[in-house]
């Protein structure tokens, strides 16, 4: 612990203790708890509570109090258990005879504070902090505090009645955990082994296996007293215990309550029914379920019958993610997701007997035909089993299931659902017709069927027919499509063209359907829609770079200049997209081997650069510059035709703008494609054209690192990486600090720059070099530019060698508040708000 706060911890305690002052909030209580937490995992506790006595008298003056504040004493109980959670720390605490005042105090519990939720939560919560060791276990079987902890499971607070769950569970796990851990400290802090420690208490481990049977019971009564809330939370608890407690213990309680679960599947009410499919989903993930009988799974089989279809949709799906699934329960599961798309099937089908999508149903086709007909469940009940689609793709496709099911009739079900959406189906049952009328217009019926679609689409050797591209291309045409739904028909389109690895078929429909209406969509009023339109244009642009055919159907299609307009999009997210599609469109269209024609002209990288350059500098949205930024760097990345000399003049002007941006991301930007071009023009430098040339001497590196380092002080690089190493934004100041630490580690390993001089004077001798090079105060405001003009490419390796970067990583590495939220500061705080207190009490008189 600090010097300073050991000095001001008393003074905050007794700050703490006084009842006439105010209360730190909650916020500044549980900082100092987190504070307590820490230092009690890097110190002995009873040494730092005899270090620190004001602690303990704090303790014992505040749990002393006739009337304290509610969140003060959930504080102590809170602060007591974190203390109380080593064996040591219990030990002394036990001496002192707090914990029983503070946790066994039944005359506490009969006062008006204990009604509050916050103390009762703070007393479970100090307890579940004190419960780490054997001890604390013992303490509550004495003092019986197990009759106080099982009503406030049932507490009307579920804050209170969560963390009385967690603390049962706690109390069952324990012992166990504790009989396998390695030797622990004892009370005067010599080494004792644990199962030493069980063996003493072995006359008290039948009273475990009691708790285990009291909890048990607890819950058993709590199922059988009829009222919801407090099933429900019996049914958390044993959710709970599924997942953390021994495969023994979680035996005896489900032997205690299997019974009453297989009562409550047939006369839950509707609360009850996702509590009840997560247990039985938990308990079936157990070794239980694993070794145990086929009990689970005929309880299993009977949920999925006695709930409605709705409900049962969230049921099947955990069924099938079981290991070891029976696979008459997997099939089961199956069919309860399939049926409304198997039903929806057979109303629009213009011969009955075709096969469907199941060959057994799980429910009867009237129960399916009720939910579907009326509107509200109708959409419920199709939008579960669209959901459920993509995870079922995997689960039909092993060896067992993929012979009883079909993608492609599933993938016939999802066409259907959505041509019903837009009035396009033509069902041949009046139930059909009714559907059609309910799904008309339905928004989420077709976001969840469009999901489908594209989980289907991206399954390996789908079958796709013609139909799918047409459907797709009524939804882009269809002036009344949502522009959600049309956004994520996009994406299916994009998944659909790419199923196809010879597009010679696809060229066609690029040319006569898809590139037409996607320049409608870039025209469309809504902005969501234009970026949606742009979005999809980059993707197909970056997929289909390597076809020949590609280019010049884009080229020829008139979408690159509408695209050209959208640039002056009064929407930012538009102009960034456009950015974007372009800069991909260009890269393509001038790294082919063959030209395209002349109008690749006006569509050239050193044609765009210039107009990038103007909305890095006066687009008044951050979207867009970032984009621009975004382009420069994967042309670099990209090996870019356009040889590296020739962004250079441009370079200089992006550079200077970007990194002296409002936005701390375009800065961040900059520096990214600083560091790039470095990459590119070492590459270019060092790595010798021919293969079987020679390695480079070390005065030809130094030669060509000296060049380098010309080139980085020309374009002002130097100028932005030591300005955005004392940026204000921290991740500007990381990203400048990672470019000059690669800088300085190429340069004084593969350059010979010499370094001894450097380090005689250090980093004094850097600063002053640096703090020379700082432009006046007005200059730097406006360009954010230091000036290294006459400054030769040694003193920059001076500078940069003299530079601590290490020691300022990791100075960054620290979260921008550390300062302010140290437990110094913090302890401050708690000082100076009682002091104005005490001040404004003596100015009112």
């Amino acid at each position: 612990m600090e010097t300073e706060c050991i000095m001001l911890l008393p003074s905050v305690c007794a700050v703490l203790a006084n009842p006439e002052l105010p209360i730190p909030d909650d916020t500044c209580l549980e900082k100092l708890l987190d504070w307590f937490k820490v230092m009690t995992c890097k110190a002995p506790v009873e040494s730092l509570m005899q270090q620190n006595t004001c602690l303990t008298e704090l303790i014992a003056t505040v749990i002393k109090q006739k009337d304290p504040e509610p969140c003060m004493l959930s504080f102590i109980f809170r602060l007591t258990g974190l203390l109380a959670a080593s064996v040591d720390g219990f030990s002394f605490l036990e001496h002192l005879r707090l914990l029983g005042e503070v946790f066994g105090n039944r005359e506490l519990m009969q006062k008006r504070t204990w009604e509050d939720a916050t103390v009762r939560c703070g007393w479970i919560h100090g307890l579940l902090n004190a419960v780490q060791n054997l001890k604390a276990f013992q303490f509550i079987l004495k003092n019986e505090l197990i009759e106080v902890i099982l009503p406030l499971q049932q507490d009307c607070s579920l804050f209170v009645s969560s963390a009385a769950s967690q603390l049962l569970i706690q109390l069952l796990t324990l012992p166990a955990q504790q009989s396998m851990n390695a030797p622990v400290l004892r009370g005067d802090g010599h080494s004792s082994d644990m199962k030493d420690l069980l063996q003493s208490t072995s006359n008290e481990n039948h009273e475990w296996t009691d708790v285990v049977k009291h909890i048990g019971m607890h819950v058993e009564e709590t199922l059988l007293s009829g009222e919801p809330f407090h099933i429900e939370q019996s049914l958390k608890l044993m959710t709970l215990a599924c997942k953390r407690c021994e495969p023994w213990i979680l035996q005896i309680l489900w032997e205690k309550v299997v019974g009453h679960i297989e009562s409550l599947l047939e006369t839950h009410p509707t609360t009850l029914t996702q509590p009840l499919v997560e247990l039985l989903l938990s308990v079936s993930r157990t070794p239980i379920y694993q070794e145990a009988d086929s009990t689970i799974s005929t309880l299993l089989m009977h949920f999925l019958q006695t709930i409605s279809p709705a409900q049962a949709g969230s049921l099947a799906s955990g069924i099938l993610n079981l290991k070891n699934c029976p696979q008459s329960l997997g099939m089961s599961a199956i069919s309860v997701i399939l049926h409304p798309l198997e039903f929806i099937l057979y109303s629009a089908s213009q011969q009955p007997q075709d096969p469907g999508l199941l060959e057994t149903r799980f429910y009867e086709d009237m129960t399916i035909e009720e939910q579907l007909c009326r509107k509200t469940s109708c959409i419920a009940l199709l939008g579960n089993s669209l959901s459920h689609i993509h995870e079922l793709l995997e689960i039909i496709t092993q060896p067992y299931y993929a012979t009883h099911f079909r993608p492609e009739a599933i993938l016939s079900s999802v066409l259907l659902v959505l041509q019903m959406c837009i009035g396009a189906a033509i069902p041949t049952t009046p139930a059909g017709s009714q559907i059609c009328r309910h799904l008309i217009g339905s928004v989420k019926v077709q976001k969840f069927a469009v999901d489908a679609l594209g989980s289907i689409l991206h399954l390996k050797g789908i079958v796709v027919s013609d139909s799918v591209h047409h459907l797709l291309l009524e939804y882009l045409r269809n002036p009344d499509t949502d522009s959600l739904v049309l956004k994520k028909v996009m994406q299916a389109t994009l998944k659909y063209v790419l199923c196809f690895s010879d597009l010679t078929a696809m060229w066609p429909i690029f040319d006569k359907d898809l590139f037409p209406v996607l320049k409608k969509r870039l025209c469309d009023i809504r902005w969501e829609v234009r970026d949606s339109t742009l979005e999809l244009l980059t993707h197909l642009t970056l997929h289909l770079q390597d076809n020949e055919e590609f280019p010049p159907l884009l080229l020829n299609s008139g979408i690159l200049q509408i695209a050209m307009s959208l640039l002056k999009d009064h929407e930012g997210y538009v102009r960034a997209s456009t950015v974007s599609f372009l800069g991909q469109a260009i890269y393509i269209m001038n790294n082919k081997d063959d030209k395209l024609n002349s109008n690749t002209i006006q569509f050239t990288q050193e044609g765009i650069v210039s107009q990038l350059v103007d909305i890095l500098s006066q687009d008044s949205e951050s979207f867009p510059r970032r984009a621009a930024l975004r382009v420069f760097t994967g042309w670099l990345q990209q090996c870019s035709r356009l040889p590296i000399e020739n962004f250079e003049e441009s370079l200089s002007v992006v550079f200077k703008v970007g990194c002296s941006d409002f936005d701390w991301e375009v800065r961040v930007h900059s520096l990214e494609l600083a560091e790039v071009w470095i990459d590119q023009t070492l590459a270019n430098t060092l790595v010798p054209s021919c293969p079987y040339a020679v390695t480079p001497s070390t005065d030809l590196k130094r030669k060509s690192l000296s060049e380098l380092m010309l080139k980085l002080k020309t374009l002002q690089i130097f100028d932005i990486l030591f300005v955005g190493l004392h940026d204000c934004d921290r991740p500007v100041a990381q990203k400048a600090c990672a470019v000059l630490m690669s800088l300085q580690k190429i340069i004084f390993e593969k350059g010979d720059f010499p370094t001894n001089e450097v380090s005689t004077n250090g980093h004094e001798k850097a600063g002053s070099i640096l703090k020379d090079c700082f432009l006046t105060q007005n200059s730097a405001a406006q360009t954010g530019l230091i000036n290294l003009t006459g400054k030769t490419v040694d003193n920059i390796a001076e500078i940069l060698a003299a530079l601590d970067l290490k020691t300022i990583q990791n100075n960054l590495g620290h979260s921008s508040d550390y300062i302010q939220n140290s437990p110094r500061s913090l302890l401050q705080d708690i000082l100076a708000v009682a002091e104005t207190t005490v001040d404004n009490v003596i100015d009112c008189y």
